[in-house]
């Protein structure tokens, strides 16, 4: 059986390319040596120890608190793309770039996105006015949402999605 060349399927990891005062990097390179781990373990063990001391305004039924963004990423994080986006938008709404809002207001205004009698993937949360949200169907449109907002970025108001069937 072939095996899938880096660029086919899905990827495992991700590069990042970072400009860094040289002495930083070579600070990053001994504690490499010391610790004997790749650079790539090191950054990642350091963000990770971040992420425990970083505070993050979290929303969770409706309530906003600060959490450590370590103890909630695994609420938010996942390998489905839609997915991610939408755990982020109930969570972390207040992080939102002003793109992502886009999307995340044409969802909300988007009947197709909404809750209906044939759905079978809902949120476990509701939103005011709207309701559950469809994560199958925003997972099935998930590039052509996508798109429709890019095409309509320049709207002064949000589109709504209409699905192509």
């Amino acid at each position: 059986m072939a095996k899938n060349k880096p660029n086919q399927g899905a990827r495992k990891t991700e590069t990042l390319t970072l400009r860094m005062d040289p002495k930083v990097k070579f600070l990053i390179e001994i504690i490499s040596r010391v610790r004997r781990q790749s650079i790539t373990g090191v950054v990642e063990a350091a963000m990770e120890e971040t992420a425990f001391d970083l505070d993050v305004p979290y929303v969770e039924d409706g309530k906003s608190e600060t959490r450590a963004l370590g103890a909630v990423f695994s609420d938010i994080w996942s390998t489905d793309e839609s997915e991610l986006f939408i755990n982020f938008c109930a969570h972390m709404p207040t992080l939102l770039t002003y793109e992502e809002q886009r999307i995340w207001e044409t969802i909300k205004i988007s009947p197709v996105f909404h809750e209906s009698k044939t759905s079978k993937a809902l949120t476990d949360w509701s939103i005011d006015g709207v309701g559950r949200i469809d994560r199958g169907m925003v997972r099935t449109f998930w590039e052509d949402l996508v798109e429709h907002s890019i095409q309509n970025r320049e709207s002064r108001t949000v589109v709504p999605f209409e699905a192509p069937f």
